[in-house]
């Protein structure tokens, strides 16, 4: 008896993870701008294929395999994180943007096409693919991919995160500056 419940103990021990440090993209923002007058632009959330439609975090081994930071996750699924924080940069840029178009005939898509870190480099890479579409129509007005890379010491924890945000924040001002000449 006593050896079957020091073996439970055991295995329950080992089933018990340790929890992960959580993350929300949050970066040092740049000069608010006032939205300009006129319609508002809709944020869709974006597109992303499985790890990336996760809350985990993703990195690239140099052999191309791709693995999940054990230690860290993203304070919600990715997706919803992008499209709060590209709608912060959107408004910062001065585009009146939200998750509802209130009026709008236009909407901002994006596709995420990558959002990891590469280890086989140690730089974060981010890059995802934006579209101005017409709501009525369905139609795709304008579109354009944007990319950057952050140079991060370490492909885990809190260091290479940081570098994530950083390149996200670079894309989001990208993306925002684009989209706010459409």
């Amino acid at each position: 008896m006593r050896g079957s419940i020091a073996g439970l103990a055991f295995f329950v021990a080992g089933c018990v993870q340790a929890p992960r440090e959580t993350f929300d993209l949050a970066v040092a923002p740049p000069p608010v701008s006032v939205a300009t007058a006129g319609p508002v632009l809709a944020v869709r959330e974006p597109t992303a294929t499985p790890p990336t439609s996760s809350p985990r975090v993703v990195v690239r081994a140099p052999d191309g395999s791709v693995a999940l930071l054990p230690d860290a996750q993203w304070s919600e699924p990715l997706p919803r994180l992008l499209r709060a924080r590209m709608i912060e940069a959107l408004q910062r840029r001065g585009v009146a943007a939200s998750w509802i178009g209130y009026g709008s005939n236009r909407a901002l898509a994006t596709d995420i096409r990558r959002f990891e870190i590469d280890a086989a480099r140690n730089v974060a890479v981010v890059e995802i693919a934006a579209y101005i579409v017409d709501e009525s129509s369905g139609a795709t007005r304008a579109g354009r991919s944007f990319a950057a890379e952050a140079p991060t010491p370490e492909t885990i924890g809190p260091d290479a995160v940081r570098a994530l945000a950083q390149a996200a924040a670079q894309v989001f001002a990208q993306t925002a500056d684009w989209a706010r000449g459409r």
